[in-house]
């Protein structure tokens, strides 16, 4: 008869794991000037609200990390979240023989059972934090939207003014705030 010997090993695992979400929209910015005039309208709007400008595109990070960048030729627009956290992990390897003599590949055995639940613990981690960012982002997409809006908003309003003063002679301007109408009286 013989015996049933059990081999452990304990193996642990230290690691930051990262993780990114983010959305992609687009202005809606109507063609009433050039290309470039309404790249700067767009630009000098949002340097107005705290956006610094990298070439072609206006960035924004917010306190809670959210990175909003607009590319001002296109009114591409990307909302990006990431974050990481440092996870302490520790997982066991048991592998069952009944020949003493092979407890040194046995080990090994164990000991790659237990890096392998480590990995799926890791991933289960990534996961985790993924979800926590997506929870995030979606909290902030709405105050973004209505900014972004308002923008937008904003941007047409000034392509409009300039577009009727191309036209001909401004006469009158009224604007209502609560309700976004703009009137523009235009002498031809």
């Amino acid at each position: 008869m013989s015996r049933a010997y059990r081999v452990s090993v304990s193996e642990s695992l230290n690691r930051i794991v990262h993780a990114e979400d983010g959305v992609c929209s687009k202005l809606e910015l109507l063609p009433l000037l050039s290309r470039e005039e309404t790249a700067g309208l767009l630009a000098a709007e949002l340097a107005a609200r705290g956006f610094t400008q990298e070439g072609d595109v206006a960035v924004r990070t917010e306190a809670d990390g959210v990175r909003v960048a607009v590319d001002v030729t296109t009114g591409d627009v990307s909302v990006t979240l990431s974050d990481k956290s440092s996870v302490d992990l520790v997982a066991t390897g048991e592998v069952r023989t009944e020949n003493p003599r092979e407890t040194e590949a046995i080990r090994t055995l164990a000991r790659e059972k237990a890096r392998a639940k480590l990995e799926d613990q890791a991933q289960d981690a990534t996961d985790e934090l993924r979800q926590d960012i997506t929870r995030r982002l979606e909290g902030r997409l709405r105050d973004l939207k209505a900014e972004l809006d308002s923008i937008s908003n904003k941007v047409t309003a000034e392509a409009l003014k300039v577009r009727a003063s191309q036209l001909g002679t401004v006469e009158e301007i009224h604007e209502d705030a609560a309700t976004g109408s703009l009137t523009i009286k235009v002498r031809v």
